[in-house]
């Protein structure tokens, strides 16, 4: 039945077979347009003609195809070349990279000049050579005075006494660097170099390996021997990849190892710090030293100093605060942010653990810090051999870092300084307790040495002659020197309460580091 489809009845709507053509119809149209089809096909034929002869006549012609020739493109825009960002060069390179650009700063000529003419406003002392760093802590200048090359010209070249010991020591370290690059403070006997003599002793607390190879590495820095300069560069580069290798990722030099960790991490960030200054900053070290320095500022308690943990706990004591305050100025110098709060929270701690009649700066709070105006603490089995009455050593701690720790734009010189009377009882404490090798009474303590040394001479006039005329008493007829050809030549007897935690690296290190002072450091209050 046929669908009915009313919306259709408007238009017109057919059934298809009412308009289907037989084939007697289709066949009497095309009859009926046949004359104008043929005509059509005559014409395009005499058309197709005409073309082939033309064709014919031109075909001898040789033509050429067009071209088709895209413009050249414009040239690339020039675009400044982007600085990588520093964490991957830190990661990828290697220290040896940035060693071929430093320049050596002892081949300058006019320095040695003004020490030959006489400079009067040098701050030489004969016999030792005094060096300036032109800022905070010295990370530059010169020996002599304000000018001259670090090291070696300071020293004379090894020919004084003080440079020559300077010069065996580094010499004995050199030896018995491990091939790691570290410095391994209870086995560093399996690196000596004459097998047919006794091998060397004084083994040390493993757990320092990090500090002792930060105070080795300190050694031969100050001495002018840097990543890309002086005799033992290499001994650098090695010694300081290796830190490189230990830091862990949240920058701490080494692994936590109790109450040396931080002493290790502050020792090991300065020796970095000043690898950097001396390299002009590559970026190669800045990535180590800015986490380095993270770490020691997240370890301060607020608004007070440093102790053992690496999460402040509110403990601090005088000494491991001492050697941070050192780092940090290592940093600062290198324009590595410093929270100046640190300073501050030293200054306060410092103030609060001194005597106010004697000067005297005690250790720490509670059971065995003693308070304020307290002694110096020691390992109990050497109480009574090595007596802590013999050492002013936190005294000395105390007064070097405010010494550094002084806007030295503000004052200019001790006597200017807000706090030189109780300063000055400190000096003359320190003063009063000279240098002095000798087991029997229990005097010899290269901790307390090493910060007095550098203390007096920061402190100058008397006080600085009569101390260096001590120390050399004390440490260069101590050497080791019977037999240049043996594993001992150039080091000294890990003696005093700290020898068996230090060890025979401890005692090279750092007495070469006495003797080396006065030519890394110059005055900073009263030095122009």
């Amino acid at each position: 039945m046929t669908e009915f489809h009313p919306e259709l009845v408007d238009y017109e709507y057919h059934r298809p077979w009412e308009h289907e053509h037989t084939f007697n119809d289709v066949l009497a149209e095309q009859l009926r347009r046949a004359p104008y089809i043929i005509a059509s096909i005559v014409v395009h034929f005499l058309i197709g003609l005409i073309v082939a002869g033309i064709m014919v006549l031109t075909g001898g012609e040789e033509s050429t195809p067009p071209q088709l020739v895209a413009a050249p493109p414009p040239p690339p825009p020039e675009v400044e070349e982007e600085e990588e960002p520093e964490p991957e060069v830190v990661e990828e390179e290697v220290v040896e990279e940035p060693v071929v650009v430093e320049s050596e700063v002892e081949e300058v000529v006019e320095q040695e000049t003004l020490e030959e003419t006489g400079d009067p406003d040098m701050n030489a002392d004969a016999a030792f050579d005094s060096d300036a760093w032109n800022n905070d802590v010295g990370l530059g200048g010169g020996a002599g005075g304000k000018y001259g090359g670090r090291g070696g010209r300071g020293g004379k070249g090894g020919k004084t006494k003080q440079e020559a010991a300077v010069l065996d020591a580094l010499k004995w370290l050199k030896d018995h660097q491990s091939p790691g690059g570290f410095w391994d403070s209870d086995e560093f006997m399996f690196n000596d170099i004459y097998d047919d003599k006794p091998p060397s002793d004084g083994a040390g607390n493993p757990v320092n390996d990090v500090g002792l190879s930060g105070l080795a590495l300190l050694a031969f820095l100050g001495n002018n021997h840097t990543l890309s300069s002086g005799k033992y560069k290499n001994v650098v580069s090695d010694g300081i990849n290796w830190l490189k290798e230990v830091q862990q990722d949240n920058g701490l030099f080494g692994e936590d190892v109790g109450n040396p960790t931080l002493y290790n991490h502050s020792i090991a960030t300065m020796a970095m710090g000043e690898a950097y200054y001396f390299s002009h900053q590559t970026p190669v070290l800045k990535r180590p030293m800015k986490k380095a320095v993270s770490v020691i500022v997240n370890a301060r308690n607020n608004y007070g100093a440093w102790r053992y943990d690496l999460e402040p706990n509110g403990d601090n004591d005088t000494s491991i605060t001492g050697w941070m305050v050192f780092a940090l100025k290592t940093a600062e110098d290198n324009k590595i942010p410093v929270d100046h709060a640190c300073f501050e929270g030293a200054e306060t701690w410092f103030d609060s653990m001194q005597d106010k009649n004697t000067g005297r700066v005690g250790y720490a709070w509670g059971d065995g810090g003693g308070g304020p105006g307290s002694l110096p603490s020691r390992p109990p089995q050497y109480l009574e051999k090595f007596p802590a009455e013999k050492s002013e050593s936190l005294t000395a701690v105390a007064l070097l870092s405010r010494i550094f720790m002084t806007d030295y734009h503000k004052v200019k010189s001790l006597k200017d300084h807000p706090n030189y009377e109780m300063l000055k009882k400190q000096a003359d404490l320190i003063a009063a307790k000279l240098p002095k090798w000798d087991e029997d009474d229990g005097s010899i303590d290269m901790y307390y040495w090493y910060y007095g040394t550098f203390a007096m001479n920061q402190w100058g006039d008397t006080h600085w002659k009569n101390w260096k005329k001590a120390i050399e008493q004390a440490l260069i007829p101590h050497q080791r020197r019977e037999d240049k050809e043996d594993n001992f030549f150039g080091s000294w007897d890990p003696a005093g309460p700290w020898g068996d935690e230090g060890g025979r690296v401890y005692s090279t290190a750092i007495c070469a580091l006495m003797l080396e002072v006065y030519y890394r450091y110059a005055r900073v209050l009263g030095a122009r």
